[in-house]
């Protein structure tokens, strides 16, 4: 004879997975010497990339929250602006980050931006990208040159977004 205790395989219906998923978006990299060849007053570089990964079914349905980061890093001897809007199917803008950095940057700017959860920014806006477009601004001359080796402005971006599995 033994003695067991009735078993509860409700207790599945209880886990909770979320897991977090992080990923590179784009990377953008320019000399000076392309931003000094381009003195457009409106910008050296715009560009729009088509990004559906955020509008994927699976993603899109089960996402809780998250961000996206952010980092401009510069050598030039520019002040730039880099303007990152994300884009819905009709072209229209959902949301705008814009990061300035100095010349000759000592430090990188990093900025991140979140959605959802506790966030004043709703996860709708990540559902409904569909593009990013980056553009780029010289606040500076066309002719200077920086005291630095081989100067570069480099923009680096990632996603990290927590989802619901069960």
């Amino acid at each position: 004879m033994s003695c067991i205790e009735e078993q509860d395989f409700d207790q599945a219906d209880d886990i909770v997975i979320e897991p977090t998923l992080e990923a590179s978006i784009f990377y953008f990299e320019t000399t000076e010497d392309v931003i000094n060849s381009n003195p457009d007053p409106a910008g050296f570089y715009t560009n729009d990339f088509n990004f559906d990964a955020f509008k994927d079914d699976y993603f899109s349905d089960n996402v809780i929250e998250g961000s996206i980061f952010y980092q401009l890093e510069n050598t030039t001897s520019k002040p730039v602006i880099v303007t990152i809007e994300l884009i819905d199917d009709g072209g229209n803008v959902l949301d705008t980050t814009t990061l300035n950095i100095g010349a000759e940057a000592v430090n990188t700017t990093d900025v991140e931006v979140f959605y959802g959860g506790t966030s004043a920014r709703s996860l709708d806006i990540i559902r409904n990208t569909s593009a990013l477009r980056l553009s780029a601004q010289n606040l500076g001359d066309d002719t200077s040159i920086s005291s630095k080796a081989n100067p570069k402005l480099i923009f680096r971006s990632s996603a990290n977004f927590k989802i619901s599995v069960r």
